[in-house]
């Protein structure tokens, strides 16, 4: 997970550098339903290119944590709660838990 932020964060620099074009994600088909549209709705190319491929191995690694400390799959759900901030108060220490034996 830490790649993944460590990733984002240089493609937003190198974005910022090179100044591509930018999007208005509001903009966008289903774009007021996007959360980071709220935050930062102005974004460049490189950014938004990065987000939906870096979606699928997000979840995967997710998933994959959830399992680890005995926990359903389904609760990555709660990423994209209406309310995202309430799903990350429970996600991130459930996530940061240490492995458990427990069997699916």
């Amino acid at each position: 997970m830490l790649l993944f932020i460590l990733l984002y964060m240089v493609v937003a620099v190198a974005d910022q550098f090179l100044v591509t074009a930018t999007v208005d994600i509001r903009e966008l088909p289903l774009g007021h339903y996007i959360p980071m549209g709220i935050v930062d709705p102005n974004v460049g190319v490189l950014v938004l290119l990065y987000r939906p491929i870096m979606a699928i191995p997000t979840i995967s690694v997710t998933i994959r944590r959830l399992h680890d400390v005995g926990k359903s799959g389904w609760w990555c759900v709660l990423w994209v709660l209406p309310v995202p901030v309430l799903g990350w108060l429970y996600l991130v220490p459930l996530l940061c838990r240490p492995y458990s034996e427990w069997r699916h």
